[in-house]
Formats: C-alpha cells, sequence, structure tokens
C-alpha cells in the first residue's frame, strides 16, 4: 500500500512540474517576441500596417528625369486601363505633384475617358484657386486636357459632411470604371501620393485616428487643420493598381528637399504608420526621387526608364 502511495505522489509531482514549466514557456513567449516574427507585417483585413524597408525605390540623376518618369507612368497607366475596360480612374493629390502634371501634354485622347478624383482636399468652396487642389488643377492642366469626369467635393466646410458625400460619389461610380477588392475597397489604376516632411500622405497625419481607419471607409475626415479636408483612407490609397510617390526639387532653405522624410518613408524600420504614415505605403508604392531627395537613401542611382518599368 506505501509503495503504491509512493507512486501515486511521484506521478502527481511530475504532472504540477510539466504543469509549471508549460505556464512558465507560455508566459515568456507571451512577453518576448522572436526576431523573426518582429518583422512580419502587421495586417487588418489585407491593410498592411508595417512593412520592411520599400523595395521599389528609384532615384534618378534631376528633377526633370523624376517628372519624365511620373509622365510616362501616367501614360502607361492610362493606356493599359482603358485598353482594358474602357476608362482609366485617376486619384491625384495637391502640391508639387500638380506641378509635375501641370507639363504633362496627353499623347491621345485619354483625358476624355478619365474618371478623376482627389486623394485629399480641403473643405472649401471648390472654385477657390487659391486653396481648392480642384481649382488649381483645373487652371494648370485638367481643362487643357479636356478631363471633365472629376469627383468634386460639394464646397462646404463641414469636414463629416464632406467625406460622407465623397464617398457615396465614389460608391456611385459603377465596378466597370472602379473595380472593387474582396473586401470591398475601390481599386483606381493610378493613385498619385505625396508625403509631407512629417510623413502625412493625403491628409492622415502623424498620431492620429484617420490613419487608423482601415475597416470599410474609403474617405476620412480629417481636422488636422482650419478648415478641415477629406481624405482617402489608407486601404485605399495600398489597393491602388499602381501608387507613385515622387519627390524632386530643392531649395536654399532645403537643399536635399525631403531626403529625411523619404529616408524614414523609405528604410526606418524603427518608424511606424502612426507616428510617420508614408511608412505605411512601403509594400506598396513606387519612390521616384531625384539625387538630392534621396541623398539619404542607399539605393544606386537608377534611370527613367528602370523606374516606369518598376510601376
Amino acid at each position: 500500500a506505501s509503495d503504491n502511495a509512493t507512486t501515486m505522489i511521484r506521478s502527481a509531482f511530475q504532472i504540477l512540474c510539466y504543469l509549471s514549466i508549460s505556464w512558465c514557456c507560455s508566459t515568456i513567449n507571451a512577453f518576448v517576441t522572436p526576431d523573426h516574427q518582429r518583422h512580419q507585417p502587421i495586417i487588418a483585413k489585407t491593410t498592411i500596417l508595417y512593412a520592411a524597408p520599400a523595395k521599389k525605390v528609384h532615384i534618378l540623376p534631376t528633377e526633370s528625369d523624376v517628372t519624365a518618369a511620373v509622365h510616362q507612368i501616367v501614360e502607361n497607366a492610362a493606356k493599359e486601363a482603358i485598353a482594358t475596360k474602357g476608362s482609366f480612374s485617376l486619384a491625384i493629390p495637391g502640391g508639387s505633384v500638380l506641378k509635375v502634371l501641370s507639363t504633362l501634354d496627353p499623347s491621345s485622347d485619354w483625358a476624355k475617358k478619365t474618371t478623376l478624383a482627389f486623394v485629399n482636399h480641403k473643405c472649401v468652396d471648390i472654385t477657390d484657386v487659391s486653396s481648392a487642389i480642384e481649382a488649381q488643377a483645373r487652371a494648370k492642366f485638367l481643362s487643357r486636357w479636356g478631363l471633365t469626369n472629376i469627383i468634386s467635393l460639394d464646397g462646404s466646410t463641414d469636414g463629416e459632411k464632406e467625406a460622407a458625400n465623397y464617398e457615396t460619389k465614389m460608391r456611385a461610380i459603377p465596378e466597370s470604371t472602379l473595380p472593387r477588392d474582396s473586401d470591398g475597397f475601390p481599386i483606381f489604376d493610378l493613385a498619385l501620393v505625396g508625403v509631407g516632411n512629417d510623413g502625412h500622405i493625403g491628409s492622415l497625419y502623424p498620431n492620429r485616428g484617420e490613419i487608423d481607419v482601415v475597416d470599410g471607409p474609403w474617405t476620412v475626415a480629417a481636422f488636422m487643420k482650419d478648415p478641415p479636408s477629406i481624405s482617402l483612407t489608407l486601404p485605399v490609397m495600398q489597393r491602388a493598381k499602381c501608387t507613385v510617390i515622387s519627390a524632386a526639387g530643392q531649395s536654399i532653405k532645403s537643399p536635399n528637399g525631403k531626403a529625411d522624410a523619404m529616408r524614414l518613408a523609405i528604410a526606418d524600420e524603427s518608424v511606424t504608420p502612426k507616428d510617420f504614415p508614408a511608412s505605411s505605403l512601403r509594400g506598396s508604392a513606387v519612390f521616384i526621387l531625384d539625387a538630392p531627395n534621396g541623398s539619404e537613401v542607399d539605393v544606386d542611382l537608377s534611370t527613367v526608364e528602370k523606374a516606369v518599368a518598376d510601376a
């Protein structure tokens, strides 16, 4: 009887040891993330919120080379989309991208078959050339191109209402023109996205809630400034068939342009989309920079042809 009791006690002790070791291991695993897991993308639906350094990066010798590359990418994307589905969907921001597009002369009538949306836009009178991206784009190139199918804001200063109405207008576009993916997000043929020195893309600014909207909405109201703006959400920017970020030009004040911002957007693994939103496009965008703007990125000089081919 004493032998049986000893055996039972020994077995109980072994089981207790096993359970203790298992609990310790699971507790350690909960607090320590292996290196190979730490560098994996965090995914909500199919929206990548973290990515390793970008692979599609092209540094071209001059600002004019960057402009030439963007022009050719727009032309190619338009012709391919029209050949495939009879129309072209394009999303553009304001700022330096308007300057790049202002010197583009379409080689065919693709602009007449184009639907244009804005990556972001202030909630202002859309005819106000001093602040409305649409008015500026019309003056610089849209009227000359003959592009009239523009998804416009209503022109009020009500950010929430403008964002909701803008999304309604986009959703009204047939899927034959603006396809949707399996998550229900639109797929633009081409999205040109600008990056601010603080890393904002569209009107998705650092350390604000707008960058976190990844669960369904196509647009969001952004109240970083007054008046507010509307912006395409991150999933929409990521899902474009081709997303291009370009940076070129310099000034006396900024001899290397946005070199530091481009380094953070492209390669710095310490930043997150929350503190530097542009980093969230590493896995989906083609980055095209001139030499000054690419001076802090460890990438060899490329060519216009290679940049276009990568888009």
